[in-house]
């Protein structure tokens, strides 16, 4: 049953990584099988158990010991100086219970080094978040901006952070977010995407109370 379904796992795996999650700690379990005398009691009249365990470890730690070697050996750095204002701005400017949303990478940074409560965030997944999330993501659509705004006050959120790139990029044609919205919300297709009009000009629905070359905060006005 056990050696099935971590072949159950390590399927899983290959087709989506992050579900490596369930094959790693079963591998583990699997592995405490070599210590079986039921499965390796052949093996182990003619060595001692011990010896075989130390062998395995040794063969293990040898590449074990190369991998951390080339890690020790990376002397990168990371440098993001417009996202650097940002979190600084927030933590300055905002209240520590002020709710953000915007595109999750940077929700993820906002929630660790600003600890400011966010609507969606990547390291989570489930029905409610990805519901939450389309809903944030509907700033990159063509919907009306009343509309959105009304959607974000129903969240609770009092910042939205608003990346023009994101309302730019394009890997390929049909595969930027307002060509992606196109196909979800045909009923606005053809008007200028929200992002747009919202990098131009916040007002009358948000107010811009932070802007450099990347992020640009918009205040939800609440009526």
């Amino acid at each position: 049953y056990h050696a099935l379904q971590l072949v159950a796992y390590a399927v899983l795996a290959i087709l989506i990584m992050r579900l490596k999650l369930f094959l790693t700690p079963h591998m583990c379990i699997m592995a405490s099988l070599i210590c079986s005398r039921q499965l390796f009691g052949w093996l182990f009249n003619k060595f001692h158990p011990q010896i075989i365990i130390f062998i395995i470890l040794a063969l293990m730690a040898v590449q074990g010991s190369s991998n951390l070697q080339k890690q020790w050996s990376v002397m990168g750095q990371f440098s993001n100086l417009p996202q650097e204002e940002l979190l600084e701005w927030i933590k300055v400017n905002t209240k520590q219970n002020a709710v953000f949303a915007g595109a999750m990478p940077t929700m993820a940074s906002i929630k660790l080094s600003a600890g400011r409560p966010v609507v969606n965030h990547p390291h989570y997944e489930d029905a409610g978040l990805r519901a939450r999330t389309k809903i944030v993501y509907s700033m990159y659509s063509r919907k009306p901006a009343q509309e959105v705004k009304k959607a974000l006050i129903k969240l609770g959120v009092k910042y939205y952070i608003l990346e023009e790139s994101w309302c730019v990029r394009r890997t390929k044609p049909g595969c930027s977010m307002p060509e992606i919205w196109d196909i979800e919300d045909p009923a606005n297709a053809g008007r200028t995407p929200l992002c747009i009009l919202m990098a131009k000009d916040s007002r009358p629905y948000f107010n811009t109370v932070f802007q450099n070359g990347v992020y640009k905060v918009l205040k939800v006005i609440r009526e």
